[in-house]
């Protein structure tokens, strides 16, 4: 399908309107660099009918008030041509009663039969020109929706793997430029016996199940304010905190771990199969931006995503471990259960802690 630019399309559209109404037209104008593609091909076209148009709509309006004296250009349109003739017959006509008027009675009228003709001719063509014009007009109408709907999928998908506002600076620059976030807190969960469990399921068994849980997840993340950034196989990455920021990023992220918890206790209720995840939680500084040129992949890094791994990897099964930084943030609004130092690799010891009541202190 031809892709066209919105504002060029409005502007073959608008002249096509004018034309319609009996206006004047200005030329369509690309940009200097425009391709030489379809799109410029027909606005070749239509700027030579609109120059055409122009010079037909100019020479009727002298006609109608009686001024036979203007001058057509050359032209391929066969009404201009029939005009001209017409222009002629006219101006032979009154030559002939200028005579007559003036006592010369042997004058006599013998082109009316051909003028009728050339007439009625050039009428019927601008008929034909404006049906013409019309259909174009519908065309361009129909391929106008089609871009349209075309343009409305692409947001909606580019939105889907993208923030807004990177997305709306690729379509704008089509570049976008990293930035660090300083107070973000991140959400990292791991399915616990994923090997063991996928091994025994049918590939198309295990891609459902893993759909349905994760569509849930998103939209608990969703509905506390976060922000699903990626998931690499069973594992599940989700920041709050960036991309417009939220003060309540710790709580945000908590709340949605808790939510999460009880989805999957729920779940594994009324299934055979029993999921059962592990989750840290820390939070910090990150850099967000865009990787690849060609297939865009949003994505976070910084110490402070690879400590929310580290305490993902030290948590226990359906449980949310959170570092002893977002405890600070948190710890006013939730039951605690500290676990005290534990080695992590990388790290050395660190200070964990357990969400143990699930319910927001009133």
């Amino acid at each position: 399908m031809l892709e066209v630019d919105e504002k060029h399309l409005d502007k073959l559209t608008e002249a096509f309107y004018l034309i319609l109404k009996g206006q004047k037209v200005k030329p369509v104008i690309l940009p200097d660099d425009h391709p030489d593609n379809e799109l410029k091909q027909l606005v070749g076209y239509v700027n030579r009918f609109v120059g055409s148009y122009n010079d037909f709509t100019g020479a009727m309006t002298s006609l109608a008030g009686g001024k036979l004296d203007f001058e057509l250009p050359k032209s391929g349109m066969t009404v201009l041509q029939l005009l001209k003739s017409v222009q002629s017959s006219l101006r032979h006509l009154t030559w002939k009663t200028q005579r007559i008027a003036s006592g010369d009675f042997e004058q006599q009228v013998d082109f009316m039969g051909d003028f009728s003709t050339a007439f009625n001719s050039m009428t019927a063509q601008l008929k034909d020109a404006f049906q013409k014009i019309e259909q174009q007009n519908e065309q361009l109408q129909q391929a106008y929706e089609v871009i349209t709907q075309e343009k409305e999928k692409s947001d909606r998908l580019l939105l889907n793997i993208l923030p807004v506002r990177i997305a709306h600076d690729l379509k704008t620059t089509g570049r976008t430029v990293p930035e660090t976030f300083e107070n973000v807190t991140v959400f990292f969960s791991d399915i616990v016996g994923f090997t063991n469990l996928s091994s025994g399921l049918e590939p198309k068994t295990l891609i459902d199940e893993l759909n349905e849980i994760f569509t849930a997840f998103d939209l608990i993340i969703e509905n506390n304010h976060c922000e699903r950034i990626k998931t690499i196989g069973d594992a599940y990455l989700a920041v709050s905190g960036m991309n417009g920021g939220h003060a309540a990023h710790a709580e945000n992220i908590v709340d949605s771990a808790i939510q999460i918890i009880r989805y999957l206790e729920k779940r594994n209720s009324t299934t055979t199969l029993q999921w059962k995840i592990r989750i840290g939680i820390h939070s910090g500084r990150v850099v967000g931006g865009v990787v690849g040129i060609k297939k865009y992949i949003y994505d976070v890094f910084g110490d402070t995503i690879n400590t929310a791994c580290r305490m993902e990897q030290n948590s226990e099964p359906m449980k949310i471990n959170l570092s002893e930084v977002t405890y600070g943030l948190v710890k006013d609004n939730y039951e605690l259960s500290e676990r005290g130092e534990l080695e992590v690799k990388g790290k050395g010891m660190m200070k964990m802690y357990f969400v143990t009541d699930r319910r927001r202190k009133l």
